[in-house]
């Protein structure tokens, strides 16, 4: 109310009455402020004065007590009547008994029994007790006035009073002069402005009538005009370019490919680019309402999830920003994304509609192929061109943890980039190596693979390194080798040169059955105990091995039995001679002197042979027995010899 009140007042007395009203309520507030000061600064000097008295006269008078000596004691008093202040004391015993009395009361004042009374006076009372040796004798009480302060406090104020009323006229009269010297030539200014407004402002200019600072400020209004008026051609040429820009601009959104609108809060549309039109054929510019699928029950009706379009519908009607959003069309299955931006100095929104449906399968594409990348169970890390990580999978975090470099990689036998490995690389695209890698302090061993990708311009952009852990694998390939083979020996044993006898025939394959047999092992386990005869069948072992191809069959049955099976390449009747020679050879090869421990064991063998022939209607354990007959017919000739059957 009092804004409004002085906002209506006229410039003059806007400068009147602050500076009349703050000049006078200074003076007021600082007489107040200096008279409160000053009394109570003279009530604390007076309380303090009036303490310090008494304590000083309790102290002079404990032995006036004791001798109950009054004239004494009264001697003592009347050195309180020295300060002005001080009305009346008295001093009683300990046991309320009065001792003696000092009375300098005013008129105004008069005794009621150890208290005093007045009507026209200000006083207060001082207790302090009188001790000796902390023993309490008795007690002191001075009353002091207060009516000096009263007095003078008054007279402070009756003189700020008259201060303040000759400062308030003298506020009043500067005031008034400072509106002649100021108001009245900006009111001057103010018609001079206003007639200037009337006529138009490039037509005629203010006249300088002093050179003082209003002056100067008509000078400057003046040269406002001119400011003015070059600026009102140059915002014409800035007019006319703005018209060609938007001219361009509207060219340029024709020709964008995405969906450009602009719509009111009401659900009106006031442009759409021809991109909008391709997207959504429904969209129609009737008297300028939305119709089609962006009316709202349309929105709702034609598309998914419906959140997603209350949501936009919202955003448009609130005109706030919306970030961009994915939609679905319920029959056709195409993607939109559409995004609000509200267009400021309007109460509208630029929709922009995006057809995503291509790229947003290339995403989810891209997602799947990162979600099979960080899934797979082998380590996999991309390398750059200068061999820096670029990005890994987790299951090669776990395995050899956060690296960012591949020689941080710990190999048994560290990979070296020869020309035959970048040879290979460059040819076939990928290189493959068996190595052990160091994980979480042991060895696995793991199948490196190597492939280079290529940029659009086929050079080499980055590598992808996989590592496989074969640790099953091996644990598998050992697991097999030890259900086929002979623990001792690492021969085959008696399933797997079954399985292998079996194969030959199904294959139509003739072969030679020996059945082995060594002479006198019992012996050497008698006499050189059982490791000496362990490391002997070690030795028969590897010579056996010898004796025969690669590929042929030999294998260890049980104790001092060996099996041996393979096929010779010539012609029947040279094959039976050769068989000969193989077997004599085995027999000689056995007889070799075995040193084991400078021990020197005696061993022979006795060979067991079966030609089982491929068109024979024979079963493996019919074939094996022929042998095993033939091996004891061996023995019973005499040993270290051998019989065909």
């Amino acid at each position: 109310m009092i804004h409004h009140w002085f906002s209506a007042l006229p410039l003059r007395k806007k400068v009147i009455y602050p500076i009349w009203t703050l000049l006078t309520l200074s003076s007021l507030i600082l007489g107040a402020s200096v008279s409160h000061f000053v009394g109570v600064t003279h009530s604390t000097n007076l309380y303090t004065r009036t303490s310090i008295l008494a304590q000083g006269i309790a102290s002079n008078l404990p032995g006036a007590l004791i001798f109950n000596d009054k004239e004494t004691g009264l001697d003592q008093m009347n050195a309180l009547s020295f300060d002005p202040e001080i009305i009346a004391a008295h001093v009683e015993h300990i046991n309320n008994e009065p001792f003696a009395k000092l009375d300098n009361l005013p008129e105004s004042c008069q005794w009621k029994g150890k208290a005093i009374h007045c009507s026209d006076s200000v006083f207060f009372a001082v207790t302090h007790p009188i001790t000796l040796d902390n023993e309490h004798l008795g007690n002191l009480t001075v009353w002091a006035s207060k009516d000096n302060m009263f007095k003078q406090r008054n007279q402070i104020i009756v003189i700020f009073l008259v201060t303040s009323i000759m400062l308030s006229i003298l506020a009043l009269f500067f005031a008034h002069g400072l509106h002649k010297l100021i108001a009245m030539p900006l009111l001057s200014l103010f018609h001079s402005m206003q007639s200037v407004i009337k006529k138009g402002v490039t037509t005629r200019r203010l006249d300088v009538l002093h050179p003082d600072e209003l002056g100067m400020v008509t000078h400057c209004f003046n040269e406002m005009l001119d400011n003015l008026s070059h600026r009102d051609d140059l915002l014409t040429q800035a007019f006319q370019k703005l018209e060609d820009r938007n001219h361009y601009i509207n060219q340029v959104l024709d020709s964008i490919e995405q969906g450009l609108l602009v719509i009111l809060p009401s659900q009106e549309i006031t442009y759409f680019n021809p991109a909008a039109c391709l997207l959504f054929p429904d969209i129609k510019s009737q008297g300028n309402n939305i119709n089609g699928n962006f009316t709202p029950n349309g929105m709702l009706y034609e598309f998914e999830p419906n959140a997603r379009i209350t949501e936009l519908l919202d955003h448009i009607e609130h005109h706030k920003r919306l970030l961009p959003v994915i939609i679905r069309h319920q029959i056709t299955g195409v993607r939109y994304q559409i995004s609000s931006y509200p267009i400021s100095g309007e109460q509208s929104s630029l929709l922009h509609i995006e057809d995503i449906t291509t790229r947003y399968a290339a995403e989810q594409r891209q997602r799947l192929a990162e979600t099979i990348f960080d899934q797979n169970p082998s380590s996999v890390v991309v390398l750059l061109r200068d061999m820096t990580v670029e990005t890994k999978n987790t299951s090669f975090i776990h395995n050899f943890g956060d690296i960012n470099d591949l020689n941080q990689l710990i190999i048994r036998n560290p990979l070296e980039f020869s020309y035959r490995i970048l040879k290979q690389l460059l040819t076939r695209g990928s290189f493959q190596i068996k190595a052990d890698v160091s994980s979480c302090g042991e060895w696995l061993p793991c199948l490196i693979t190597i492939k280079i990708i290529k940029n659009s311009e086929n050079k080499i952009e980055s590598f992808v390194v996989s590592i496989s852990d074969k640790t099953q694998d091996v644990k598998l390939k050992q697991l097999k080798f030890e259900a086929n083979h002979d623990a001792l020996t690492h021969l085959a044993n008696r399933q797997k040169a079954y399985r292998s006898l079996l194969k030959y025939h199904q294959n139509n394959t003739s072969v030679y059955i020996l059945f082995l047999d060594l002479d006198g092992f019992k012996a050497v386990n008698d006499t050189y105990g059982h490791q000496c005869g362990d490391d002997l069948l070690k030795i028969i072992a590897q010579r056996l091995k010898n004796c025969v191809l690669k590929e042929d069959l030999v294998a260890r049955l049980a104790g001092d039995e060996f099996l041996l099976a393979f096929t010779l390449k010539n012609d029947e009747e040279k094959t039976h001679n050769h068989i000969h020679t193989v077997l004599n050879r085995i027999l000689d090869t056995i007889n070799q002197p075995i040193i084991i421990n400078h021990c020197e064991p005696m061993i022979s063998a006795s060979i067991g042979v079966y030609y089982w022939k491929a068109d024979e209607d024979l079963s493996v354990e019919a074939a094996l027995n022929k042998a095993d007959k033939a091996m004891y017919c061996a023995k019973v000739s005499g040993k270290n010899r051998y019989h065909i059957a």
